[in-house]
């Protein structure tokens, strides 16, 4: 994904809100069906709209609900993989437990996390770890 391990917890920082966050897997799977459907019959109009139903979802959750700049700008590729990763974990129930991992809250107007972005990252959870 990207180089900064910061990325991904920066990126769950700005994806707190439970709405941005539904939008942005609606926009991903949207996208990525649309995507399916224009290579599988060749159609060039599905194609097209695959990036505008996918950014466009995705942008009206950070420009009309979380308010803040969406990472897609600053860093695109990184940006468009943590998108497809969000929406896994999220489809297998397992973005809560990455809030958690990153001590980020999962919703809007809590304390963000206590390490400054500077500091390493924590280390993984394991998958045979079981507390929560």
């Amino acid at each position: 994904m990207a180089t900064d391990p910061n990325f991904w917890p920066d990126y769950l920082e700005q994806h707190r809100n439970p709405t941005n966050r539904a939008l942005h897997v609606a926009g991903t799977l949207s996208a990525a069906a649309l995507l399916g459907v224009g290579l599988a019959r060749r159609d060039w109009r599905a194609l097209v709209a695959a990036p505008l139903v996918g950014y466009g979802a995705a942008w009206l959750g950070h420009f009309l609900v979380e308010r803040n700049r969406p990472k897609t700008l600053d860093a695109p590729l990184a940006s468009l993989a943590a998108d497809v990763r969000m929406a896994g974990l999220a489809m297998t129930g397992q973005l809560a437990r990455e809030y958690r991992r990153y001590g980020i809250p999962d919703r809007p107007g809590l304390v963000i996390r206590q390490r400054p972005p500077s500091a390493p990252a924590l280390e993984p959870v394991r998958s045979d770890d079981r507390r929560g």
